[in-house]
C-alpha cells in the first residue's frame, strides 16, 4: 500500500516540475543524492544476486551527473560542506552507501569530471567478508519463486530488529553460507581495496555503522559501540577518521545525533526526500540530519533529475510523511 501511495504521488510531480522549472527560478540549495551498488551492464542484475530496488548502471550514473553540470550546479565534497557554502550557487554531493565492491566502477567517472564521492562503509561487511542481509533475502526468496511483494514485506518485518538477529534468521532459513559472496556482484570491498581506493583524489569515506545497524533497535551503548566501532576500523585501515555518517535505513533520534556528535561527527545524512537550503548552518542540527534523494534505473535518469530541481514536490511530501515514525522515533 505504501509503494502504491508513493507511485501515486509522483504523477503531479512530473507536471509541476515541468512548471515551475519553466516559469521559475530554482533556489539555490544542496542536493544530496544516495547510490547503492553499481553496475556495468543490466545483465548484471538479471543475476538476482543483489535486491535491485535502487539499481542503476555506470551509464545512468554518468548520466546524472552530466545533466546537473550542464544546468549549472557544482558538485562538493564533505569538507566543503563543512567549510560553509556560499549562498549564491546550486551544489550536489554524490553518496553511496553500505560498501559495495563494485562502487570502484564509479572512479574512472569521477576522474573524468573531477568531482568528489562520499562512501559510506559498514565495516564488518568488510571485515568479515560477508553479504548484506537484504541481498541474502531477495537472492534466496527468488530462487523460491516468492513473490517480490512478499521479499518487501518480509524486509520491513525484519528492518525492525537487530542486524545481528536478522544475520541469525538468515542462517537458520537459508543455510551456514547464506551470507557468503556469490562474487564481485554482491561482495564488500576488502580491507586492502578499501586501503588503495580510498587514497584516490576524488574518494571520501563515511561511518555506515559496524554492522549496518539500524540504530533506533539498538540500547545507547549499543549505539556508541556501532558507531565507534566503524569510526576506529576505518582509521585503523586509512589512516582517516569520519566526520560524516549516513544512517542505516535512514532511522535516527536524539539520542542517535547526541551520540553522533560526541563520538567526532560533524555531518550526518538521512533517506528524508528533501533538498537542503541554503544557507546550511554549521551551528544547528541541519549538517546533521541532511536530506538526500535516491535515483532508481528502472525509471528515465532525466525526468528524475529535473523532478529533484523542482521547489514543489508533492512526492517529497508524501514520502517523509509515510517514513516520519520510521526516520526519527
Amino acid at each position: 500500500m505504501k509503494r502504491k501511495i508513493i507511485s501515486l504521488a509522483k504523477l503531479p510531480d512530473s507536471i509541476l516540475s515541468e512548471f515551475y522549472l519553466r516559469f521559475f527560478q530554482e533556489k539555490n540549495s544542496l542536493l544530496i543524492f544516495n547510490f547503492h551498488a553499481l553496475f556495468l551492464k543490466q545483465e548484471e542484475i538479471k543475476q538476482n544476486l543483489v535486491d535491485p530496488q535502487t539499481w542503476i548502471t555506470v551509464d545512468q550514473f554518468q548520466q546524472f551527473i552530466e545533466y546537473y553540470l550542464e544546468h549549472g550546479y557544482k558538485f562538493v565534497s564533505p569538507n566543503d560542506i563543512i567549510n560553509g557554502l556560499n549562498n549564491d550557487r546550486k551544489y550536489a554531493m554524490i553518496t553511496f552507501d553500505d560498501g559495495y565492491y563494485n562502487n570502484k566502477y564509479a572512479l574512472p567517472i569521477l576522474k573524468k569530471y573531477k568531482i568528489a564521492a562520499l562512501f559510506f562503509i559498514s565495516t564488518d561487511h568488510i571485515k568479515q567478508n560477508k553479504c548484506f542481509w537484504w541481498d541474502v533475502l531477495y537472492r534466496e526468496r527468488i530462487k523460491l519463486n516468492t513473490s517480490k511483494r512478499s521479499i518487501l514485506r518480509e524486509q520491513n518485518q525484519l528492518k525492525s530488529k537487530k542486524s545481528e538477529e536478522i544475520e541469525k534468521y538468515l542462517i537458520k532459513k537459508f543455510g551456514e553460507k547464506a551470507l557468503k559472496p556469490r562474487g564481485d556482484i554482491d561482495r564488500p570491498f576488502t580491507s586492502l581495496e578499501l586501503k588503495d581506493f580510498s587514497k584516490e583524489k576524488y574518494v571520501f569515506l563515511g561511518n555506515h555503522t559496524s554492522n549496518h545497524a539500524i540504530l533506533t533497535n539498538y540500547s545507547l551503548d549499543e549505539i556508541r559501540s556501532q558507531i565507534t566501532d566503524a569510526q576506529n576500523y576505518i582509521h585503523e585501515t586509512i589512516g582517516i577518521t569520519p566526520i560524516a555518517i549516513s544512517y542505516p535505513n535512514g532511522n535516527y533520534s536524539d539520542e542517535v545525533i547526541k551520540i553522533s556528535k560526541e563520538i567526532g561527527i560533524k555531518l550526518g545524512v538521512t533517506v528524508e526526500y528533501k533538498k537542503n537550503k541554503l544557507p546550511i548552518d554549521n551551528l544547528s542540527n541541519k549538517f546533521i540530519n541532511l536530506g538526500r534523494f535516491d535515483l532508481s534505473g528502472n525509471n528515465n535518469i532525466i525526468n528524475q533529475c529535473k523532478l529533484f530541481r523542482s521547489d514543489l514536490l508533492f512526492y517529497s511530501w508524501v514520502w517523509n510523511l509515510l517514513n516520519k515514525k520510521q526516520a526519527k522515533q
